[in-house]
């Protein structure tokens, strides 16, 4: 790729790629090859991000300026319009002249003339009026307000606002839209914090504390991650702190038998052979054979040895595994709905209904899972979602079904600043980006007692 017009281009063929069923960050993979410019990567991936989370915002705009409805657009003219509304809304850097001008190339390209002039009028109709563009009053009509202004679908903030309130669902939505920076995980069985940020820094990378857990680093945004030397030698792995916290909590010790279902690409299990100093056994499951290499490929780069990778579907008793682990680790299945800053795709993808059939899994695989758990034993149950259904509710149900477990206190294996502001039980916590400044995250600490 030549310059920053053909990323314009090559960004718009992505969004409709996501339009059509692919989800963005494997369409970014599949168009965003070796020989295109860390420039144009960063830029298209901007545009790609940026549409996806605003899409809601920029239709609402292009809808007061436009005399054309949306619904009788053509998906390429929708996209043209909204990577241009999105670059003269949120782009301070590229001028209003080259947001316009360029867009208008490209309507010339993948449509007609007449589109282009289109696009030209209604681009110059914002720029113009860019001060008067109205949105809902937030205190008349607060559900429209998050919806238009953040970008989220009402059924969405519709939820938030009924659970949270709407100043903590503003928050949140604002939270959600922001660029999430990227977390790593040091290897202390290779490095420890200090000499990982020196080998770093060494490599021309910025680096920063962690906010929660002394293994946590938080480096720029990397186009090429993995090609970095450090990587390659496996002296960290990416992963979230929010997710970092669900293996502490498990508090595995060097010499135990550990059980890590759904443990694909192998974040949590390598993080709790880590805690465990690579002694005792971990056995890593995960139904996918294809996902269950990737978690073989992750232990080999770190320098993990105590993994035992098996395409198992956690869903089914094995009557054979019944009472066998120290420490069980269940990262359910789930809407994915506290890593919307990382995968905005999930505002669009996923619908009411998904939450419901989620929790009949998410119930099953519990069930079934605890049953591996050693008299005495620990079992963790996690997801990545913020939605009480999926969280407090089925560890509820199970502890109401199953008097063999009770709520463990987890203050033990937290951070202090967590530890502190837990209530009893203080058996689980819930995460949020927004107060947190991590991914939205749940997790449960049960311990058998039958």
């Amino acid at each position: 790729m030549k310059n920053l017009k053909n990323a314009r281009e090559l960004a718009i063929r992505i969004l409709m790629d996501s339009q059509q069923g692919s989800y963005s960050n494997l369409a970014l993979n599949k168009y965003l090859t070796f020989d295109v410019p860390a420039l144009d990567r960063a830029f298209v991936t901007e545009l790609v991000y940026g549409v996806l989370k605003y899409r809601i915002r920029l239709d609402y705009i292009i809808s007061q300026f436009s005399k054309i409805e949306l619904s009788k657009m053509t998906l390429p003219v929708i996209n043209i319009l909204r990577i241009g509304v999105y670059q003269l809304i949120f782009l301070d850097k590229i001028p209003e002249f080259a947001a316009v001008n360029e867009s208008v190339t490209l309507a010339k390209k993948m449509e007609n003339p007449g589109a282009a002039k289109f696009v030209n009028a209604v681009l110059r109709n914002i720029v113009r009026n860019m001060k008067d563009i109205a949105y809902p009053d937030p205190v008349s009509q607060p559900l429209e307000f998050l919806e238009k202004y953040y970008s989220f679908p009402k059924w969405m903030v519709e939820r938030w606002i009924n659970l949270y309130g709407f100043d903590f669902t503003r928050d949140l939505c604002e939270a959600f839209n922001q660029k999430p920076q990227v977390c790593i995980r040091v290897n202390t069985l290779k490095t420890n914090k200090e000499e990982l940020k020196s080998i770093l820094e060494g490599e021309g990378i910025k680096v920063q504390p962690g906010i929660m857990l002394e293994e946590a680093l938080y480096i720029e945004d990397v186009q090429r991650l993995k090609r970095l030397k450090s990587f390659r030698d496996g002296l960290f792995q990416p992963q979230d702190e929010s997710s970092m916290i669900a293996s502490r909590a498990l508090g595995a010790q060097s010499g135990d038998m550990v059980l890590d279902v759904a443990a694909a690409p192998g974040g949590k299990t390598t993080h709790i052979a880590q805690i465990m100093k690579n002694i005792g056994s971990i056995t890593a499951w995960d139904v996918h054979p294809h996902r269950v290499e990737l978690i073989k490929q992750t232990c080999k780069r770190l320098g993990v040895s105590i993994v035992d990778a098996q395409a198992r579907d956690s869903r089914v008793l094995d009557e054979a595994q019944k009472n066998r682990y120290d420490k069980v680790l269940v990262d359910a299945p789930c809407s994915g709905m506290g890593v919307i800053r990382r995968k905005p795709d999930i505002k669009w993808s996923k619908k009411p209904t998904d939450i419901k059939s989620l929790t009949v899994e998410q119930q099953r695989i519990l069930r079934t899972c605890s049953q591996y758990v050693k008299l005495n034993g620990i079992l963790i149950y996690s997801t990545c979602s913020i939605e009480p259904e999926e969280n407090q509710q089925i560890v509820k149900t199970f502890l109401e079904d199953n008097d063999k477990f009770v709520y463990d206190d987890m203050r033990p294996y937290l951070p202090e600043k967590l530890a502190k502001e837990m209530k009893a039980p203080y058996g689980w916590i819930q995460l949020y980006p927004n107060t947190h400044r991590v991914d939205g995250f749940f997790v449960a600490r049960l311990k058998r007692i039958k």
